[in-house]
């Protein structure tokens, strides 16, 4: 029963809808026109421009002031000592000046100035005071240029004369006899004159002399340690003992000497003839010849004391 009742249900409100949908065409509702949203306009935003900042007035700079650069003053001159052991030096540039004292070689000093001539040198210090030496002692270490002429250089001292005395009168003694003059006293020499042998003639125009000396037994001859010496108008010759040799040899005239000096052209006149240590000491009497002619040959003879 209860199916049946919602069959005839159904059945009317399926009629109802039919006769819904045969009536007249209702009239549609117009829809509205959407209208299109109103775009707001844009209004610009004006950006505030930047006031302009004053610039900064620019501060000077200070130009840098160069310093001043220390220019190197030269070196002073220094004064190397030469000489040999102690140097004399002195209160002024001059040996009329008084000396100050001595400075050893090598030693190194300061110069200070020169004296107008430039041969002496002021220095810097001996026993804590200025002195003055001779250039010539000295080796300049540094720039001589830069050695300055001294001011104001003292005079040297005058030399006090002694004082004079008043003469004094002497009576003269009563004459009496002069003694006897005395010889002098002969010099001592290492050899004696020894055998005079005369001179020989020769022509020829050398004046020769041919000297020989024997040591003390006379078993040979001195040598080198001695020099045979002549002077005369000629001028002075010298020779110096050798070994023993012979002139003239295999001849009757044959004769020994061990020095020989000789004049080529020598002129007449007096010669001495003695013999010298090496060192020009006179160790001998001097024979004395004269040449005169043909004489012109001598042979001069010593023995050793």
């Amino acid at each position: 029963m209860f199916r049946s009742r919602r069959s005839w249900l159904f059945v009317m409100l399926l009629l109802a809808a039919l006769l819904a949908a045969c009536g007249p065409a209702a009239t549609p509702t117009p829809e509205p026109t959407p209208t299109r949203p109103v775009r707001p306009t844009f209004t610009p935003t004006v950006v505030p421009t930047d006031t302009p900042v004053p610039t900064a007035t620019a501060t000077p700079t200070d130009t840098p002031i160069p310093l001043p650069t220390d220019t190197p003053t030269p070196a002073a001159p220094k004064a190397i000592i030469g000489g040999d052991g102690q140097v004399n030096v002195r209160t002024g540039p001059g040996t009329a000046y008084a000396e100050a004292g001595q400075v050893a070689t090598g030693s190194e000093l300061e110069i200070l100035a020169s004296n107008a001539a430039g041969d002496w040198y002021q220095v810097c210090c001996v026993d804590g005071q200025n002195v003055w030496i001779v250039a010539r002692l000295v080796e300049v270490i540094g720039d001589p240029a830069l050695i300055q002429v001294a001011q104001a250089i003292p005079a040297p001292p005058t030399a006090t004369p002694a004082p004079t005395r008043p003469p004094v009168v002497i009576q003269p003694p009563a004459p009496t006899q002069p003694p006897a003059p005395t010889a002098p006293p002969a010099p001592a020499f290492a050899f004696d004159k020894f055998e005079s042998v005369p001179p020989r003639l020769n022509s020829n125009p050398v004046v020769s002399f041919f000297g020989f000396v024997w040591n003390r037994d006379e078993s040979g001859v001195v040598t080198n340690d001695y020099v045979l010496v002549v002077e005369g108008p000629a001028g002075r010759g010298s020779a110096v003992l050798a070994d023993g040799q012979f002139g003239d040899p295999g001849l009757e005239s044959q004769f020994k000497y061990n020095a020989k000096v000789e004049f080529l052209n020598g002129p007449e006149g007096t010669y001495r003839a003695f013999l010298t240590d090496l060192a020009g000491n006179v160790v001998s009497e001097a024979w004395e010849y004269t040449v005169s002619g043909d004489q012109r040959t001598f042979m001069p003879r010593w023995k050793q004391r």
